[in-house]
């Protein structure tokens, strides 16, 4: 592969300090009026930057552009590939060292107008597969796994899950999924055990909900159906689910439920899955959980308590209103970690009552590049993506979000504790999960960005310390000032450990060689390093 363009870059490694925020290391590229902003992901070596960009001002003709960091972000040199004519990104991947990168002809949804490119993170070593026999879909998944490019969609109005093999060009399509009033939930790869895990629901003849996890190796052929039986109330349904990883050959279910067919939450479920494919079930409703109303005032919280207490009396549980979604498990070595959110949408289109993937991305309809790898027990591992060029420009509906709920349960399923947090109610048009959480040693760390600032909050054992602090973002150089950020452009997520990476563009203000005052345009990449446990609420006072 061949190395061209090494674009105009800083990296600086001072730390600039700010207590429990600290920006340790940037890297920045000079921003070009109208190129797309890089993707970016993490391998087991850092973190690898990505995007499509027009060759010229004014032409048609893409380039795809790619670049590794280490864990300091020094970056190696730019690499550029040529994009088909009409091509653009459309997914990608990491598997086993290789990035895999998927073009799909514009406004094309025909298997015969994508292909892929096949990059060696160790060579840089080039291949391209021109892709056939795949059905025309609507791609809503793309992981690579074996050297099996495997793709989840939506063929004539039905769910299609198909395997594709890179060295053989054969085909393979996943069995017991292509059929009516059928959902897929959840798509999970399985590196250790090579095998990938698919969540389905669909409707029988009496319009009741039956979920099911399926499981294929690398052939397409089914290792294991195990049906999920209805809840021991028949007047309540699993909403949506997430599959952990296996620990000891068993597997959990997590997600919300409530009652058939309406938009009425009950609350949390866990169902554990043996390696038979017996499962047991817990739930978890607003009885058990003591401090999900923290978000409120003390007022407001007095009310609620005294509702539910009522309802409790007369043996009714009640429902969690508006909505209320699970967006993460984090699998520990003793338990589950579960973040769920609670929110008004005013888009009947996203409530997943029959079927919503559980997938940050695919929740946000396609438009958030990032995913918290959290939720696999594997920090490095990276996720495809379906992606479109107007991932930035395009929304649906609109979100008020008020509250986060955090619950940790152990292993045997006994709560240890709950919390929750209040969100600042504005309302957005993006319906991923609102925050970013780490998980580390009894500390939680919860941040998101509100306007151009980060926002923290911290719990240690459950104990919420401070809530929905806010951090100016900082520069490293302090011989700089940043002028503007670019608000629409910053993204937050998590890297590993209590380090999370920071991107966007902004305007910095600096001085040049013969010090007048002087701007420059840049695309960043900050890595953060937050600690809580600094907090000293008198010096915040």
């Amino acid at each position: 592969m061949k190395h061209l363009l090494s674009f105009c870059f800083f990296i600086i490694i001072y730390p600039s300090l700010f207590g429990q925020v600290q920006f340790t290391n940037r890297l920045e590229f000079e921003a070009e009026f109208g190129a797309n902003n890089f993707m970016t992901s993490f391998y087991k070596d850092g973190i690898i930057g990505f995007r499509t960009t027009k060759e010229k001002a004014f032409s048609s003709k893409l380039n795809f552009e790619m670049f590794q960091a280490d864990f300091d972000l020094n970056r190696g040199p730019l690499k550029k590939i040529a994009v088909r004519d009409n091509h653009d990104m459309a997914g990608f991947d990491l598997d086993d060292g290789v990035f895999y990168v998927l073009f799909q002809k514009r406004n094309s949804t025909s298997g015969e107008d994508k292909y892929i490119v096949e990059i060696n993170l160790e060579n840089d070593q080039l291949k391209e597969y021109n892709l056939s026999n795949v059905l025309d879909m609507e791609l809503k998944e793309f992981y690579v796994m074996e050297e099996k490019v495997i793709f989840m969609g939506i063929s004539e109005s039905l769910p299609v899950v198909q395997l594709f093999d890179l060295k053989t060009s054969n085909i393979f399509t996943a069995q017991g999924i292509y059929s009516k009033n059928t959902e897929i939930l959840q798509l999970r790869k399985d590196h250790q055990l090579g095998v990938l895990d698919v969540l389905i629901s669909k409707r029988n003849q009496y319009k009741v909900k039956e979920v099911s996890v399926l499981t294929f190796d690398m052939e397409g052929n089914k290792l294991r159906e195990v049906n999920i039986d209805r809840l021991d109330d028949p007047k309540l349904e699993i909403i949506e689910g997430i599959l952990t990883p296996f620990q000891e050959y068993s597997q959990s279910l997590v997600g919300t439920f409530g009652k058939q067919r309406q938009e009425a939450y009950q609350g949390i479920y866990l169902i554990d899955i043996n390696e038979f494919g017996e499962s047991t079930k817990r739930y978890y409703t607003l009885e058990d959980f003591p401090n999900f109303f923290n978000y409120l005032t003390e007022k407001q919280q007095e009310k609620k308590i005294k509702a539910l207490e009522k309802s409790l009396e007369k043996g009714k549980t009640p429902d969690i209103k508006p909505t209320f979604s699970t967006r993460e498990v984090v699998t520990l070595g003793n338990g589950h970690l579960i973040y769920s959110d609670l929110f008004t949408a005013n888009n009947p289109r996203y409530y997943p009552r029959d079927g919503v993937y559980a997938n940050n991305m695919y929740r946000m309809g396609q438009f958030s590049p990032m995913y918290n790898s959290m939720m696999f027990n594997d920090p490095y591992f990276l996720r495809g993506m379906p992606y479109g060029p107007s991932m930035n420009n395009y929304r649906e509906g609109e979100y008020k979000f008020h509250a986060a709920h955090l619950l940790l349960i152990d292993m045997n399923g006994n709560i240890i504790w709950d919390n929750s947090l209040k969100l600042p109610g504005r309302t957005t048009s993006n319906p991923g999960k609102f925050g970013e959480i780490s998980y580390v040693d009894e500390k939680l760390h919860f941040l998101y960005i509100e306007d151009d600032k980060l926002s923290m909050s911290y719990l240690y054992d459950g104990e919420l310390i401070f809530e929905n602090e806010t951090f100016e973002i900082g520069l490293i150089n302090e011989n700089e000032r940043i002028k503007e950020n670019d608000k629409s452009s910053l993204m937050l997520y998590w890297w590993y450990d209590n380090f999370y990476i920071l991107s966007g563009k902004q305007t910095i203000r600096f001085q040049d060689e013969e010090k007048r005052q002087s701007s420059r345009d840049v695309f960043f990449i900050t890595k953060i390093a937050v600690n809580g446990a600094l907090f000293d609420p008198e010096k915040e006072d």
